[in-house]
């Protein structure tokens, strides 16, 4: 039977920085988002890869440790922050994609002038 080496950590304490890691993060992104403020998508978006791949790596380990103690609280906590984040990001593109819409419409009126458009139709058929 394998001994572990010494110093290692069990599994469920090594998690349990990468979930505070992970929390920090989607807290500061969800504030900034619900702030207002410019959101540093790329850095938000790369600490929390980072952050989920140090993760899954040790889901093999961690198999009959997140079923009690604070590990599995630290997991419900981290879901539902990720769940606020998902409806923060989901409010945020359909924002841009409204904004994107109205722009592609201006565009597209400015550069038409008129001969395609039902009103033009409609004239020539009166």
């Amino acid at each position: 039977m394998r001994q572990p080496t010494r110093g290692a950590q069990p599994p469920a304490a090594a998690a349990l920085p990468i979930i505070e890691r992970l929390i920090a993060t989607i807290d500061a992104e969800n504030l900034d988002l619900e702030q207002g403020r410019r959101v540093k998508y790329e850095v938000y978006s790369l600490n929390k890869n980072q952050g989920l791949l140090e993760l899954s790596r040790l889901l093999p380990a961690l198999a009959g440790a997140a079923a009690a103690g604070p590990l599995r609280d630290a997991l419900a906590e981290l879901h539902a922050k990720l769940e606020i984040n998902r409806r923060a990001l989901a409010v945020q593109l359909k924002a841009c994609e409204a904004v994107s819409e109205i722009i592609t419409r201006a565009i597209q009126d400015g550069q038409s002038d008129g001969t395609y458009t039902a009103l033009a139709w409609s004239r020539s058929h009166e």
